[in-house]
């Protein structure tokens, strides 16, 4: 694994850098790449951030506006930077893109991450990739409020609010320095953890009702599909408050989440405690992620998929 002066290196030797993160941006992703291509930015970088569309709720996230959603036709980086991204086809329809820049760069927190870039920094430990780019800015690159709110948004945002055991005293401490900064660190908590629209409430109360259970109620499981999200009037990307509602149900040790992307394509989003690791689970499938957050894909119908996936599940048991 390359060490935080081994990426600084590299990044002193280029001047037109790339940074993106895995399809479907979360908060983390969009934290992370921001705060670093702002970073950059003050290093006299010509930087830019390639994402996906993403929820509006992270529109509270300062992006200098250095985000894209396609690489402009004039921009030739001689670097490329991934975040939060294990492997390289998470990139979406940006790994052409990453294979094709002479330097690369990987930096992740995923436990199954694959190394794929000239240089990578895995950390398994870390909350987040939030996390990780504060301490390779730290004293290194100047860090502003704009920096400071989008690297503190990634973090809340994958730690759940510092409720999931990823985090750390290191942790905290890095929240604690970002919040000596100069931006609304309440706003930011309230819009990403209890502000919603009234469709994304009638969608939770619809996965509700198919709360359902397997293992002497250990794992709880729910479904919503496109059918059920249209009559709610939201889309995928407003449905990522689910997962994490229904893992407060007591006595479960796992969730599991399943909501359609396409006709007959789920995504399978799981959280667990200690009892169950999910990426062992989700890898089954050709997916991954964390001991206790991990996700894949399957086609066919919601409640064959939850059968199947149960099976895999009922190994760990």
């Amino acid at each position: 694994m390359a060490g935080f002066d081994e990426i600084r290196q590299m990044i002193e030797m280029s001047s037109v850098i790339a940074v993106s993160a895995h399809t479907s941006p979360d908060g983390d992703a969009v934290g992370a790449c921001c705060g670093l291509a702002m970073a950059l930015k003050e290093l006299d970088k010509e930087v830019i951030v390639l994402l996906e569309e993403y929820p509006e709720s992270f529109d509270i996230i300062p992006t200098g506006g250095l985000v894209y959603h396609e690489m402009p036709e004039d921009f030739a980086p001689d670097l490329f930077i991934a975040l939060d991204c294990g492997d390289v086809d998470r990139l979406g329809k940006n790994a052409e893109l990453f294979k094709a820049v002479p330097n690369t760069i990987n930096i992740d927190h995923h436990r199954n991450n694959t190394n794929f870039a000239k240089l990578n920094y895995a950390m398994e430990e870390a909350s987040s990739a939030s996390e990780l780019v504060f301490m390779l800015l730290y004293g290194y690159a100047p860090i502003h409020e704009d920096i400071a709110a989008a690297l503190y948004t990634g973090i809340i945002y994958d730690t759940g609010g510092f409720r999931h055991t990823s985090t750390t005293s290191a942790t905290m401490a890095i929240a604690s320095e970002l919040m000596e900064y100069d931006f609304d660190f309440n706003a930011i908590y309230n819009r990403i953890f209890f502000t919603r629209k009234l469709g994304e409430a009638k969608a939770l109360g619809i996965a509700m009702e198919r709360v359902d259970t397997a293992f002497d109620g250990k794992v709880v499981h729910t479904y919503v599909t496109i059918e059920d999200m249209k009559k709610c009037g939201v889309g995928s990307d407003d449905l990522h408050e689910i997962t994490g509602f229904i893992k407060g149900i007591e006595g479960s040790v796992a969730t599991m989440f399943v909501y359609e992307k396409a006709p007959s394509v789920f995504k399978v989003s799981m959280r667990s405690e200690d009892e169950i690791d999910v990426s062992e689970v989700c890898a089954a499938f050709g997916g991954g992620g964390h001991k206790k957050a991990a996700g894949c894909t399957l086609e066919g119908n919601p409640e064959e998929i939850i059968k199947t996936v149960l099976k895999e599940i009922e190994k760990q048991f």
